[in-house]
C-alpha cells in the first residue's frame, strides 16, 4: 500500500521505535516521519540514521501526525495515551506496548480512537522482523495502514486479541530463546575444538538457514528426518536432546512467557 501523504508520529525512540521509523523511511518523505522522546538523545542518535521531523512534545507530535504509534514501556502507556487524548482529534493509534489490552487502551483514549495492538519482534531493527496486529476498531483502511507499516520490518499477521499473549510468548519473547540456542551451540562448538568466532558463524547460519526452510512451508519434523540418517551423528544427538526434556523445556518456556504476557494485561 501506498501511504501517500500521511504523517506518522512515532512516541517513544527506543529500538523499536526507532526500527519503526528506519522503516517508514522507505515509505514516507521525511516530513512526514515524526518523532518524540522524553530523552532527546535518543531523537539526536535516530537522527542521525536517518532523517525525520522531530516533535518537542507528545502533544505537538499528536497534533501534526494521522498515524501515532506508541512505542513505550508498558508502564508509560496510560500516561501516554492520556496526554493523546486531551489534543488530538480522532486518529489511528497504533500500539507496541506488550500486555496492554485494546480494552485498557480504549479506556485511556477514549471512544473515538481507532486502535490497533501490535507485537513486533526485535528482528524487526534488521528487516526481518514477527509482526502480529490486533483490533476491534480499526477500519480495513487502518489495517492496511499498519500492515504497509510493519511490513517495511518483516512479516505481518493479523490474529484475534485473545491470542496476543501467545504471540508475545513465542515471537515477541522468542529472538531470546533463540540466542540463548545459538549461543549453547557456539559453546558446544569451542568445547569441540573450533574457534569462538567460527562456532558462532556455523550455529548462526545453520539456525539462518534452518528457519528459511521452515518458512518454505515443510514441517519441521519432517525436515528433522531428512538430517537424521539411521546410526549416525544427529540421532544420537537428539537422543541426549530429548532425554533431558528439551522440547518440554521449550514449550515450558513458552508457557511461563504466555502467563507472564497475561498477568501484565491483568495490572
Amino acid at each position: 500500500m501506498d501511504l501517500g501523504n500521511i504523517s506518522i508520529g512515532c512516541i517513544g525512540l527506543g529500538n523499536m521505535g526507532s526500527a519503526i521509523c528506519i522503516g517508514l523511511s522507505k515509505l514516507l518523505h521525511s516530513e512526514n516521519i515524526i518523532g518524540y522522546d522524553v530523552d532527546s538523545s535518543k531523537v539526536k542518535e535516530l537522527s542521525q540514521k536517518v532523517n525525520l521531523s522531530a516533535a518537542s512534545s507528545i502533544q505537538e507530535l499528536s497534533d501534526k501526525s494521522d498515524v501515532i504509534i506508541i512505542a513505550v514501556k508498558p508502564n508509560m502507556v496510560e500516561t501516554v495515551a492520556r496526554e493523546i487524548k486531551s489534543k488530538q482529534k480522532a486518529a489511528l493509534v497504533i500500539s507496541i506496548a506488550a500486555g496492554i489490552t485494546l480494552a485498557r487502551l480504549s479506556e485511556w483514549l477514549g471512544d473515538s480512537y481507532r486502535i490497533i495492538r501490535c507485537m513486533p519482534n526485535t528482528p524487526a531493527l534488521i528487516g526481518e522482523g514477527m509482526s502480529v496486529l490486533s483490533t476491534v476498531s480499526a477500519t480495513e483502511n487502518d489495517i492496511h495502514i499498519a500492515q504497509a507499516i510493519f511490513s517495511a520490518l518483516g512479516k505481518v499477521m493479523i490474529l484475534p486479541e485473545h491470542l496476543m499473549d501467545a504471540v508475545t510468548a513465542v515471537s515477541g519473547s522468542g529472538p531470546a530463546y533463540v540466542f540463548t540456542f545459538i549461543q549453547a551451540m557456539a559453546d558446544g562448538g569451542v568445547k569441540a575444538g573450533l574457534s569462538r568466532n567460527d562456532a558462532l558463524t556455523l550455529a548462526a547460519q545453520t539456525v539462518l538457514g534452518s528457519a528459511k526452510m521452515v518458512l518454505q512451508g515443510e514441517e519441521p519434523i519432517i525436515l528433522r528426518g531428512k538430517v537424521t540418517s539411521p546410526g549416525g551423528t544427529t540421532i544420537d544427538a537428539i537422543h541426549v536432546l530429548e532425554k533431558n526434556g528439551f522440547s518440554g523445556i521449550v514449550m515450558d518456556a513458552i508457557e511461563a512467557a504466555c502467563s507472564k504476557s497475561k498477568k501484565l494485561g491483568e495490572k
